[in-house]
Formats: structure tokens, sequence, C-alpha cells
């Protein structure tokens, strides 16, 4: 797969959307990592809890939950047996590279988890991401694989369906392994980080993803698409 022509778009979204201007994800009060007291933004202490918050995950369910409930807003995923055992498996099944089913299932909040144990190999996996990254892929390369994407709350990414879209094209699809999707992606984010920023975080590309899903990949999916009905 050719991705210079999706590396050349993601450079101009990058110049158009700053990430220190468009990624204002909140950071909670309680976040078990102190703060230097110079770091006052979101933006900036999002960035220093990606390079040192991993030490206080380390066989710690209490703040890998809070990782994934207070800081990534998914409430929904309580402290169960089930749910103990994925998180304390986490690591084991990174290391292995390949995910089981349980696992990915809820790749949303695991993934998050993953992004802070080590912010070199992992990214967050969900929903805006994954949209804005299969639709840039679908219109800027010839693949004929695409991630599959976690259900999310998003209204306006819920109303423009991208399965159906992708099935419209009439292009061969096919839905990457859930096996193997979420380390490919975090090779993907490292390698188009290295491209954009020049940096070998796979977050910077993450991020960018993140920010420009809700407004400028939905515009640009109205702009790009027509639908005609024949009698």
């Amino acid at each position: 797969m050719n991705l210079e022509p999706l590396i050349e778009e993601l450079k101009s979204i990058a110049e158009e959307f700053p990430l220190k201007e468009y990624f204002t994800w909140m950071m909670p009060e309680d976040c078990p990592l102190d703060f230097p007291s110079e770091i006052t933004s979101n933006y900036d202490r999002n960035i220093f809890m990606k390079h040192n918050l991993s030490s206080l995950l380390v066989n710690d369910l209490t703040n890998r939950y809070w990782v994934i409930q207070k800081w990534g807003g998914i409430g929904s995923l309580k402290s169960t047996e089930k749910n103990d055992d994925i998180l304390s498996k986490l690591d084991a099944r990174l290391s292995k590279g390949a995910l089981d089913k349980n696992t990915f299932d809820v790749i949303s909040s695991m993934s998050k988890v993953a992004s802070f144990l080590d912010h070199t190999k992992y990214a967050i996996y969900d929903s805006r991401v994954i949209y804005s990254l299969n639709w840039l892929l679908l219109k800027h390369t010839d693949t004929n694989e695409f991630y599959p994407m976690p259900s999310g709350r998003n209204k306006d990414l819920i109303k423009l369906d991208l399965d159906t879209i992708i099935n419209l094209t009439g292009r061969d699809s096919d839905k990457i392994s859930y096996k193997d999707a979420y380390h490919r992606y975090c090779d993907l984010m490292i390698e188009l980080s290295k491209a954009i920023y020049e940096r070998h975080e796979p977050y910077w590309s993450e991020m960018l993803l993140f920010s420009i899903a809700p407004k400028y990949i939905t515009g640009d999916i109205k702009q790009s698409i027509s639908i005609s009905i024949n009698d």
C-alpha cells in the first residue's frame, strides 16, 4: 500500500489543526500523578502523563480503572471478575503481539491503559480515531483492508455510517482480524507520526486523528460523496 498520498493529506491537516490548539482532552482533578507547577494546560498535562504514568500502572488495577473510567470517560466499564482478569493479563497479551477476542471487545478501554503502559509502542484505539483513519485510507489509498471500529457515542459519526459508505463504493473490502488489528494500527501510528511530526511516539498521529473526527472528517465525507437514486 502506497501511503504517500495519505501522509501528504495528514501533513496538510496537521498544519490546519495544530494539536496544541485542537487537542483539548480534559484532565480529571483526581489524577494519581503529580504535575510540575509549570505544566498547567490540558494539552501539556496529557503529554506529561503519557511519559510518566507507566510506573503507577504496574500491578495496580485501581489506577488502570482510573485511566479508563475517569480520564477516558468510560464509566460503563466496571470492575468485575472478567474485566479484572482482562486488565491483569493485558501486559502479557500486548507482549505476544496478538489480542484475544475478550480483550479486543473492550479495546477502546484497554488501549487507553496500553498507551500509558508504553507510550513508545501503543496508542489509543477508539471509534473516533478509527473512523478518521478508515475514511482517509478509503479516500487516499487503494487498500481493501480496514480496521474494525469500536462502538462510539458521537452522533455525527453515527449518522454517517462508514461501513455503509465503504460498501457503496463497490470496493472489495475486508476487516483486519481482531487478533492483529491493534498491533498493526500501532505500527501504522508510529509510521505516520514519524512522517508527519518527525516524532517516534504513536500518540501524535493518534491525537490528530481523534481531534479531526467530529467536524473535519464528517465534512470531508459530505463534500466527497454524492448519492443518486435511479427510478
